[in-house]
């Protein structure tokens, strides 16, 4: 169970739209930024920490001051400031008109412990000491959308992509059942290695153990319009966890509607299915990517308590 959740984001090529995959965009269009964060575990047979580093997505909600949201598991053995007991992270560089002493003021968030039992949990709000100049833009939450499309950004990459200075997005059509593992991975494959399929399911049908209400999770997956699975369809993968779903209003703007929790991959390739490259890491096969929404009672509240201390959140009401 502990090796589940880790920090799949996504990322994006140039032939598709997406994440891997997908399309670079100018971040302040899309709302989204990179964070560097500090994590430390200790080791018992040496009796010392050792630390280590990672980067995950995040996305601006408000400027005044800076509030971002990212996803909890980002914060998984995460390290504290030792003057200020704050989670240890940073803003990478962007293209957002940032100082170089932004610092992190407060953070809300449920321990992995919580969030690995509960994906519904999978949400931290970092708010910080600046506010931003008018021209940095931010989204706003709707906790009860209509998903059809959306938008999907973030920072992650694949082996043979190279960093981005700007987040990757694609646009992808949310799946209308989280229960239906056909609409994930077709029948085809099933008859071609039932063994193999059977793992992937296993993969599938086990976020329905630790999520409170599928009513909390949407999904997209990796098939193209011929409804076969496509290493080409851009996908969330490493570094794009807490990216931004975004869905696009009738006054064509953006609205937040969830961001990347977490991807599942196959456990192994296997030569009857043609799509597996014999050189890319199983890393590069998603087939599934999820995103936390922001309706739960748990999310409400750490938003509640975000406000009540400052945070700029701005929130549709239906």
């Amino acid at each position: 169970m502990k090796n589940i959740i880790v920090c799949l984001l996504l990322s994006i090529q140039s032939n598709a739209y997406a994440v891997i995959h997908g399309q670079e965009l100018p971040a302040n269009e899309v709302f989204t930024i990179k964070l560097n964060i500090h994590h430390q575990h200790w080791l018992n047979s040496v009796n010392e920490w050792e630390r280590y580093e990672s980067t995950c997505s995040s996305v601006v909600v408000g400027t005044q001051p800076l509030t971002v949201i990212t996803a909890g598991h980002c914060l998984k053995e995460i390290a504290l400031d030792s003057a200020s007991q704050l989670p240890k992270i940073t803003i990478a560089g962007t293209n957002f008109n940032l100082t170089d002493d932004i610092h992190l003021h407060s953070a809300f968030y449920y321990p992995f412990s919580e969030i690995q039992n509960n994906l519904a949990l999978d949400i931290a709000i970092l708010v910080f000491d600046q506010s931003l100049p008018p021209e940095v833009k931010s989204v706003s939450i709707d906790a009860n959308p209509k998903l059809n499309e959306v938008l999907v950004c973030g920072f992650g990459n694949a082996i043979n992509e190279t960093t981005s200075f700007n987040p990757r997005c694609t646009s992808k059509k949310t799946l209308d059942s989280l229960e239906d593992f056909y609409a994930v991975v077709p029948k085809q494959y099933e008859e071609s290695d039932p063994m193999l399929h059977i793992k992937a399911r296993a993969q599938f049908h086990y976020k329905q153990e630790i999520i409170s209400s599928l009513n909390y999770l949407t999904a997209i997956n990796r098939l193209d319009k011929n409804n076969q699975y496509s290493e080409s369809e851009p996908m969330p993968t490493h570094g794009d966890s807490g990216g931004p779903w975004l869905q696009k209003t009738n006054a064509n703007q953006y609205n937040l509607v969830a961001i990347t929790s977490y991807v599942e991959r196959f456990y192994n390739k296997n030569s009857a299915w043609s799509f597996f490259a014999k050189d890319t890491p199983l890393d590069d096969y998603p087939y599934i990517a999820y995103g936390v929404k922001f309706n739960s009672p748990e999310v409400k509240a750490l938003i509640t308590n975000a406000l009540a201390s400052g945070a700029d959140i701005s929130l549709i009401n239906h």
